[in-house]
């Protein structure tokens, strides 16, 4: 299965230290160009990590047009990312955004968040628990809802 990454998650598996997770789950990796331009900004969290990581798995999009229709509503890292899950026939899309979600889902394109990410590697046995992990996303002003790590924790049986 091929994984196509936004910024947001790329930049929490960083913090938690779990961008391995990606390579232990999925057969393929791609992060579109417009991602990487975000999480190469030095002034992002983490970049200079992200940056080196992210290089193998670097692609543009083919179809203009569409990225330039999903950019009137959202941001160029979510619209490249939608415009290549279209492109990539099987794939997933790794989005933490609320809106680009949505739109995503309306497109019929699958999709997974950080959350996600956590609770798949536990149940393959990557991981032991997710708690911690979930704490330290938090600690460092990744706003997660209560509701959310409950229901994490509820699945995984934490």
């Amino acid at each position: 299965m091929i994984i196509i990454a936004d910024s947001s998650p790329l930049i929490s598996l960083a913090i938690i230290n779990k961008l391995h997770l990606l390579d232990d789950i999925f057969q393929e990796i791609i992060v579109p160009f417009s991602v990487y331009e975000e999480i190469a900004q030095t002034d992002k969290k983490f970049s200079s990590i992200l940056q080196e990581w992210t290089k193998p798995f670097i692609k543009k999009c083919n179809n203009i047009e569409a990225f330039k229709a999903y950019r009137l509503s959202l941001g160029k890292g979510e619209s490249e990312a939608i415009v290549l899950s279209k492109e990539f026939k099987n794939s997933i899309l790794l989005l933490d955004d609320k809106k680009a979600r949505k739109v995503a889902k309306f497109e019929n394109q699958k999709v997974i968040g950080t959350i996600g990410i956590l609770i798949s590697a536990k149940d393959k046995g990557l991981i032991s628990e997710i708690k911690s992990s979930l704490m330290l996303l938090e600690e460092h002003d990744i706003h997660l809802s209560k509701a959310l790590i409950e229901k994490a924790l509820e699945i995984t049986g934490e």
